[in-house]
């Protein structure tokens, strides 16, 4: 049943139930209520087409025609939302489109089955950590964005160094980026051992395994020196009290001249889209920073070169460069 018929329904049958009994006051049926089922069909609308618009991209995906009644109204709610918005994408971009679908359900399920999970990133589900995993690989597209724009951090892309990757998670970043910048290797760090376990299945089926390293490890415990040339850290995940230790051993376990890419969601335009970004990021078990509030974080550690950069509208990275003088 659609939110719309939904509503029409509840409104039918509370209008009968008042009439058959002779209500004059149903407290439960009062204008409060209604509001709120006004709310409920708007946003539901919003819910059922972005599924459906996940459901016809899986169809795309798999190859699959699809049952023939339901298929031509899956194409239908896809064409009122935009004519054109499956025509220019290639396969890997229809299947990018869909975890990311997968992954914004599915953290909304779970924020619904479990409401009063405290903050942390303690999700087990295998399909959700491959999910976020999966939408994680968007960021080294992003990152080469970028470094089209700033050719002395491009420089680091594509010379022999090595890249870490803070909270890898189930690994696809560290496999993405190992594939597009073949002259560097990765180590990804992470403490959550049920990704981790799947991190290591997908480094086993990428080929890569001689270029990247996995280790069950937190950013607090980081003890290199000069190490590495280019860090990658999940802003959205990075608790309050743990900034400033990850930040100094970052920048120690750098290279001198080494960059570091702290990476953040976009603020919402409107005002429920930031409230559920800092929803978001706190249960994740981060803190919702602004840009602001990192840059002077990164230059209090010693970076220079800080500043933030929007490769995509959805995606702000504050980078900043280890000083190049003698290793500390």
């Amino acid at each position: 049943m659609s939110a719309a018929n939904g509503l029409k329904w509840l409104t039918t049958l509370f209008d009968w139930s008042k009439h058959r009994a002779g209500w004059r006051n149903v407290s439960w049926i009062d204008m409060s209520f209604q509001t709120f089922m006004a709310e409920w069909q708007k946003l539901s609308l919003h819910t059922e087409a972005l599924a459906a618009l996940g459901a016809e991209l899986r169809l795309r995906c798999d190859g699959v025609e699809g049952d023939p009644q339901v298929r031509p109204l899956l194409q239908d709610v896809a064409h009122r939302i935009n004519p054109e918005l499956f025509d220019d994408l290639n396969p890997n971009q229809q299947r990018t489109a869909l975890t990311l679908i997968q992954m914004a359900l599915r953290q909304a399920v779970d924020l619904l089955e479990n409401p009063a999970r405290g903050p942390g990133w303690k999700i087990e589900d295998p399909a959700m950590l491959d999910a976020q995993g999966q939408a994680s690989r968007l960021l080294v597209h992003n990152i080469e964005t970028m470094a089209a724009q700033r050719p002395e951090f491009g420089a680091t892309l594509n010379e022999p160094g090595v890249f870490l990757d803070v909270g890898t998670g189930v690994g696809w970043l560290a496999i993405e980026a190992a594939r597009s910048w073949p002259a560097l290797r990765v180590v990804g760090i992470d403490l959550w051992e049920p990704a981790l376990k799947l991190a290591h299945e997908n480094l086993a089926q990428s080929r890569l395994n001689e270029r990247i390293e996995f280790r069950l490890q937190s950013v607090e415990q980081l003890d290199e020196h000069a190490a590495y040339t280019l860090a990658w850290l999940p802003g959205p995940f990075i608790a309050q009290d743990m900034v400033t230790t990850a930040l100094q051993r970052i920048n120690r376990a750098l290279a001198p001249g080494g960059w570091l890419l702290f990476g953040l969601y976009a603020p919402p335009p409107s005002a429920l889209g930031q409230a559920l970004a800092k929803l978001r990021t706190v249960r994740g078990g981060g803190h919702p920073w602004t840009t602001q509030q990192v840059e002077d974080r990164l230059k209090a550690t010693g970076f220079e070169s800080v500043e933030t950069l929007s490769p995509t509208p959805a995606v702000l990275f504050v980078i900043g460069r280890r000083a190049k003088g003698p290793s500390a």
